[in-house]
C-alpha cells in the first residue's frame, strides 16, 4: 500500500502528516489542542483537521465555540456519517428533526439528506464519513 501525506499550508507549515498507510496512529489529545491554537479558531470559531484520508473513510477532528455551527456539503454522498462529539454540546437538524448529542455520544447517519450541527458548547468532534 502506498502511504499518502498531506501538503503543508499556510495555515500549517510544518506540513508533512500521515493521512493513508497499513497503520496510521491519530494523536487526539495533540490534535485538539493544535486545533484549539492555531489563529482560525480565534478568528472564525471554529477550526478541523483531517487525520485519516483514503479512498472511501475521511476522519476530521473538528473544533467548534459556541453557537458555531458545520453543515452537509449538498454535493456530498456518503453512505455513512458518524459523529462522535469528545467534549461539549451538539444539536444535530436534518429534516427538521433536532438529535441533542453531549460528551461520549454518537450519531450514525445514513441518509444523504442536509444536516446542520450547531454546538451549545464550545465543543470537539470526530466525524468520520464513509463513501
Amino acid at each position: 500500500m502506498e502511504e499518502k501525506f498531506n501538503q503543508a499550508t499556510p495555515q500549517r507549515p510544518a506540513g508533512t502528516r500521515l493521512l493513508d498507510a497499513e497503520i496510521v496512529p491519530v494523536d487526539l489529545a495533540k490534535y485538539m489542542q493544535e486545533i484549539k491554537n492555531e489563529k482560525a479558531y480565534e478568528l472564525n470559531g471554529k477550526n478541523a483537521i483531517t487525520v485519516f484520508k483514503s479512498e472511501k473513510v475521511t476522519i476530521t477532528l473538528i473544533a467548534l465555540k459556541k453557537n458555531e455551527f458545520f453543515q452537509s456539503i449538498t454535493n456530498e454522498e456518503h453512505s455513512l456519517l458518524s459523529l462522535h462529539v469528545i467534549t461539549g454540546e451538539i444539536n444535530f437538524e436534518v429534516n427538521a428533526e433536532i438529535i441533542h448529542l453531549s460528551e461520549n455520544q454518537l450519531l450514525n447517519y445514513h441518509l444523504n439528506l442536509p444536516f446542520t450541527a450547531t454546538a451549545l458548547a464550545d465543543t470537539i468532534c470526530k466525524l468520520t464519513v464513509t463513501k
